[in-house]
Order: structure tokens, then C-alpha cells, then sequence
């Protein structure tokens, strides 16, 4: 009685299944069923272990010198989407997430649509076909996003297969950090089939149209950089044996850095430091000490300003403008002491011998070389540091 019970239970599932016209439709039925057909005739004798790469070619003779030979075997990247993670300058890295659409020609995995109701591409585990290992080449770290055990794939009745990939790069970028902080960096990602030759395989890369609208691009720098030109290009990395050469699918991306972090933090700062230090050294009435504990105070700023900016940049032979915008800043209030510890002395010197003269500009000259003479380097010092700070406002307005 039991087993009958299970027995009908099993009938009615069926029969709501094809008769209930939302579980049950027709062609989805019919789809399956000759999909089903399809992938257990083309995956028949099919061995997912072994490359449909034509490998019988001569690599010290030229590319397409045999006429009955199929041409190099096609593998295409294109980059379907990329963020800017961050910028690490002291090391010269740059990490990147980068959405990447990888096909590739399988001329085993083709069929005749016709003969399988019209069905022209299906979807499957990646591990059913044969895939290429797509390496990232020169980067110090490499993580991919992507579920090992479940990853799936496209295949196309002409044998085009497709696949997703998201990863995560930390590549080398070569810094030029003269022009710091208004400075822009060209970082380069590439991408490489480091087992196969370059007369067997030819690597090219795409960027997805969309990619490349501008309310996109606005998306994918970061707070502190902006990514401004993203290209393209297959580099051909070649040794003089001709067995070694490799083709590099290349994404070369240029960021400009935001400079207004320095600007309000370093730039502006320093310059109100520089400003009312001089006044300080050189306002009337204050003691010879009081002066100089002023000028050594900006000095000792100064020193741990340059020590702070040090930490953001690589360690290169280039002085960048904001450490020489700096250390002109320190130089004049060096400047600035030197002339409030050798006035006394050169007052001591010269005022002796111009009483000596008696003359009109004598008298002149010796009532020049006490408070106006301190105005006017005082003066020209705040000259100075006004003009190196509109230089460096005037180069991050006219660099925009």
C-alpha cells in the first residue's frame, strides 16, 4: 500500500510538470533535450587534456611558410572592465582589478546547428574542454577571484570558446617623480601564454567599447589618482635563438595625481611657516636670541616637512618639485639668519669707517645699514617665498 502511495505521488509530479503550463514549456523541453544530444555526441572521444594547437611548425623559418599548414592559433583578451586598487610609489606598484573576457578556437568542439534543433552555443564546467593557462607577465602578485570548482565557459557551434576572468594585479610601474605631486604615471599589465611559441600562438588584446565612455573612465581611478588614457597593444618579447620569442598582450594605463592633498597639506603650509618666520626673524625689537630660536624653529619644520614627503616617493636620483620647493624654503630662511647673525658684525665693521668720511652718502649708507636694511631683506625674502609659491599654484592650474 506504501509503495503504491509513492508510486502515485511520482504519476502526479509528472503529470504536473508537463501539464502545468508554468512549470512545463514546450520548447525549453525540447531545448534541453537536444542539448543534451549535442553535448554528449560532440564531447564523444573528446579529450579535454590535450591542446587543439598545431605544433608542427619549424620556429627558425617564417610564420606561415608551409601553405597547408593552419595559421597560428588564435587566443583573444579583452578587457571588459578595470579599477584602480592603489598606488604604492616608495615600492613602484600599482594594483589593479581587472575584468578580463579570454576566447579562444576549438575546432573540435564545432557541429551543425541544424542537426541540433537550431542550438548554436551552450554552457558547461570549464574542466569539460581544454582551456589555455593565461599568465600575467612580470607582476609580483597575481590573485584571482574565481571559484576553481565552478568555473563555466561558452562554446559556440563555430568553436569559439568563452570565459570569464576577474583578477586582482600588483605589476611593477617605473616612477617619474620629478614633477611631483602634479606628476602622471604610464603603468603597463601584461598578459602572456608563457608555455607556447610565438609561431604557434598569437595573443590579441581588445579593450570592450563601453570601457571607454567617459562617465566609465570616472569610475576607475581613486580618490588620490585618475586613470586619463588606457591603450592597448601585443609586444613581441624576442631573444636572438628565435625559440624563446613570446607575444605580451599589453594594457598600458596613464593616472594623474590629485594634488590638492599637498597642496593644503604641505604646500600651503609651508608657505605661511616660511612667511611669518621671516617676519619673526626680522621684527623690530626682538632680542638676537628670540630671532634665531624663530628661524631654527622653521628649520626644524622644514626638515621634518621634507622627511614626511620623503616617505611618498621611491628612492631615485630625481629631486621632485615638491621637495626642491622645500628646500628652497629652507634655504631662505637660512638666508634669513645668516643675514641677522652677520648684520651686527657688519654694522661693527663699516660704521667706524663711514664716520671716518663724513661725507653725505656716507651718512646715508650708515643710516641705510640699521632698520632699513633689515626691511629690505626682509622684504625680498617674502619676495622670494611669494614667488616660488605661485609657481607651484600657477603649475598645478595650468597642468589641469
Amino acid at each position: 500500500m506504501v509503495r503504491y502511495s509513492w508510486v502515485l505521488l511520482f504519476i502526479n509530479a509528472i503529470s504536473s510538470f508537463y501539464y502545468n503550463p508554468i512549470l512545463y514549456v514546450p520548447k525549453y523541453h525540447d531545448f534541453l533535450e537536444h542539448q543534451s544530444n549535442l553535448t554528449k555526441d560532440l564531447f564523444n572521444g573528446y579529450d579535454a587534456t590535450v591542446s587543439p594547437i598545431y605544433t608542427k611548425i619549424d620556429p627558425t623559418k617564417p610564420i606561415g611558410f608551409d601553405p597547408d599548414a593552419p595559421k597560428r592559433w588564435n587566443y583573444t583578451i579583452m578587457l571588459y572592465s578595470l579599477k584602480l586598487v592603489e598606488v604604492i610609489e616608495p615600492e613602484e606598484k600599482v594594483s589593479v582589478v581587472m575584468e578580463v573576457i579570454e576566447f579562444w578556437y576549438d575546432p573540435r568542439l564545432t557541429w551543425n546547428e541544424s542537426l541540433y534543433d537550431d542550438i548554436y552555443g551552450f554552457f558547461t564546467r570549464q574542466s569539460n574542454v581544454w582551456s589555455p593557462t593565461l599568465s600575467a607577465f612580470g607582476v609580483n602578485d597575481l590573485i584571482d577571484f574565481r571559484d576553481q570548482d565552478f568555473r563555466v565557459v561558452r562554446v559556440n557551434s563555430d568553436g569559439m570558446i568563452y570565459d570569464y576572468i576577474s583578477v586582482r594585479v600588483l605589476a611593477n610601474c617605473p616612477m617619474n617623480v620629478y614633477k611631483f605631486p602634479f606628476d602622471s604615471q604610464i603603468c603597463q599589465i601584461r598578459f602572456c601564454l608563457p608555455v607556447f611559441n610565438y609561431g604557434e600562438v598569437e595573443i590579441i588584446n581588445r579593450i570592450y567599447p563601453g570601457l571607454l565612455k567617459s562617465e566609465v573612465w570616472k569610475t576607475m581611478g581613486n580618490s588620490e589618482w585618475k586613470l586619463t588614457n588606457l591603450t592597448n597593444r601585443v609586444d613581441t618579447l624576442r631573444y636572438d635563438d628565435g625559440f624563446g620569442n613570446l607575444e605580451l598582450g599589453v594594457f598600458e594605463i596613464t593616472i594623474r595625481r590629485n594634488p590638492l592633498y599637498y597642496i593644503y597639506m604641505i604646500i600651503f603650509p609651508t608657505f605661511i611657516i616660511n612667511a611669518i618666520s621671516i617676519i619673526g626673524v626680522f621684527i623690530k625689537g626682538a632680542d638676537k636670541m628670540s630671532r634665531l630660536n624663530v628661524g631654527l624653529t622653521n628649520i626644524m619644520t622644514m626638515t621634518f616637512i621634507l622627511g614626511v614627503m620623503a616617505d611618498k616617493i621611491p628612492r631615485t636620483g630625481t629631486v621632485p618639485m615638491l621637495g626642491v620647493y622645500i628646500i628652497v624654503n629652507l634655504v631662505i630662511m637660512i638666508i634669513a639668519i645668516s643675514i641677522i647673525t652677520g648684520i651686527t658684525e657688519f654694522r661693527r665693521w663699516v660704521t667706524p669707517i663711514l664716520k671716518r668720511r663724513k661725507a653725505k652718502f656716507s651718512t646715508k649708507l650708515e643710516t641705510f645699514l640699521g632698520t632699513p636694511l633689515e626691511y629690505t631683506c626682509a622684504v625680498l625674502l617674502e619676495l622670494m617665498t611669494v614667488a616660488i609659491f605661485a609657481i607651484m599654484i600657477g603649475f598645478w592650474i595650468f597642468e589641469k
